[in-house]
């Protein structure tokens, strides 16, 4: 047995969570604070056999994977000036623990 424990930006987590249920991997969310990823993320706490690793995983990285936005940034001068700059958002940060007991009441 294992648990992925995945923290991941919370634009990407309904539709991760909506992928996993219907792949029949089940998933809990827990919201999260902290500047692990980004303000704005959940954890996913997700308990698989070990054959099951590899498609979940796959299932996350298809949902939260890097992509480009344009944000507003204003530049420090006597002059206010806006300009858009690009930056890469979602994502996820995975760690996948052995588990030596798991019960289910």
């Amino acid at each position: 047995m294992k648990l992925i424990v995945t923290i991941i930006d919370d634009q990407d987590v309904d539709k991760v969570m909506s992928a996993l249920t219907a792949q029949r991997i089940g998933v809990t969310r827990v919201s999260s604070t902290g500047g692990l990823l980004s303000p704005g993320s959940s954890t996913l706490l997700i308990g698989v056999d070990e054959a099951q690793v590899a498609q979940a995983m796959k299932v996350i990285s298809e949902c939260a994977a890097l992509r480009q936005a344009v944000a507003s940034y204003a530049y420090n001068s006597s002059i206010p000036l806006a300009s858009l700059v690009e930056i890469q958002v979602g994502g996820f940060m995975s760690f996948v623990l052995d588990i030596d007991h798991f019960e289910q009441i």
